[in-house]
């Protein structure tokens, strides 16, 4: 290879390729050339990597050692930069629509979820719904997606986007929860306040009152309805800055599903408070901490004695609420539990259970 030919790379490439192929071509010794440009040996692994910018006086001794010409290796390294800014910017792009190609915009629409600006498209709305400040989409959206699909079931098909969007909008709700500060402790704590609120069947009387006791805990509880894509019926998660989130999506709309739900999401920040995000639903993983988590949520609503009772209340419904009103929890409660451990048959004494509507969410 001669001299003339090593300088005629592509413009795309590092100038500092060129650098290692003349040092390969004529044997030269890294040490040698690093002490000859005035570099470290780090700082000329830097330049050959692309890394290291060529000012003036640097590409003045790279023109001393290797020719042709200071203006030559000033140029190369800016349409180079250029080049890579570009390719940079197109694969942006291209990540950027696939993340947007994903999100359910419709739903995320009409739930309010995007700011209704004139003249601004569904998309670049959407786009600013997952941003703080610019760029922050691949953090607050991206990111996300990847997480929840990490604990996404293959057996089941799921959008990890439309988690995503869900997740991002209880960060968003969760901003107008004024927190003390974080206390796993305190939240253990009050879970002996929060089981006398499942006895209370109006929403708009108990979830203002669930709130203030998570916020005196450091914990901002928010109820989001969920998107078309996602099925999760609750989840933990962390903001951006740290605050511990526990979301609530109402999904199944008893209330032996969503008051377990809730101590189970509890059990997470009490039990893994180090892990970032849990998403409970029919297409996420259970693992050994779903599964401790849900041993807390029945340790919570009802104590190993009172668990051991059940087996005795059999189909009698009167049986079954004066149990419940001797454990402080609500009877639909109970008999979530009994058909959940085979006691009594998934259509028996669904009647106990207390069923929301979504213009009662709406009033909490």
């Amino acid at each position: 290879m001669t001299n003339r030919s090593l300088f005629e790379r592509d413009w795309a490439v590092s100038p500092g390729a060129t650098v290692q192929d003349i040092i390969t071509s004529r044997q030269l010794l890294h040490g040698d050339v690093s002490a000859q440009l005035d570099l470290t040996l780090d700082g000329l692994v830097d330049l050959i990597d692309g890394a290291m910018p060529i000012d003036q006086e640097l590409a003045s001794r790279l023109a001393n050692l290797f020719g042709p010409s200071a203006p030559f290796w000033i140029k190369r390294d800016q349409l180079f930069r250029q080049q890579s800014e570009s390719s940079d910017i197109r694969t942006l792009a291209s990540e950027q629509a696939a993340f947007l190609d994903k999100l359910p915009l419709r739903d995320m629409k009409a739930l309010g979820w995007l700011a209704p600006n004139e003249g601004t498209s569904t998309r670049n709305s959407a786009l600013a719904f997952f941003e703080d400040d610019y760029g922050d989409w691949r953090r607050n959206g991206r990111d996300i997606v990847e997480a929840v699909a990490f604990r996404t079931s293959v057996a089941h098909e799921a959008n990890a986007a439309a988690v995503a969007a869900w997740l991002r909008q209880g960060i968003v709700q969760a901003r107008a929860v004024d927190c003390s500060n974080w206390e796993p402790g305190a939240l253990a704590d009050a879970v002996s306040s929060i089981r006398p609120l499942t006895r209370v069947k109006d929403p708009a009387e108990f979830f203002p009152a669930l709130v203030e006791l998570g916020r005196k805990a450091g914990v901002a509880i928010v109820f989001v309805r969920t998107p078309t894509g996602c099925r999760a019926s609750g989840a933990t998660h962390f903001s951006p800055s740290g605050r511990p989130i526990i979301q609530l999506s109402f999904r199944y709309r008893s209330d032996d599903h969503f008051w377990f739900t809730v101590f189970h999401e509890i059990g997470h920040l009490v039990l893994h408070s180090s892990s970032p995000m849990f998403v409970e639903g029919a297409d996420y993983i259970s693992g050994e901490e779903e599964a401790e988590a849900d041993r807390f949520s029945q340790n919570a609503l009802l104590s190993s004695e009172m668990q051991d009772e059940l087996e005795s209340l059999g189909k009698d419904f009167k049986k079954v609420m004066r149990f419940a009103k001797r454990a402080g929890i609500s009877p639909g409660i109970v008999v979530g539990q009994m058909q959940k451990r085979g006691l009594i048959r998934y259509d028996q004494l669904n009647f106990l259970k207390v069923r929301y509507d979504w213009s009662q969410m709406k009033a909490a």
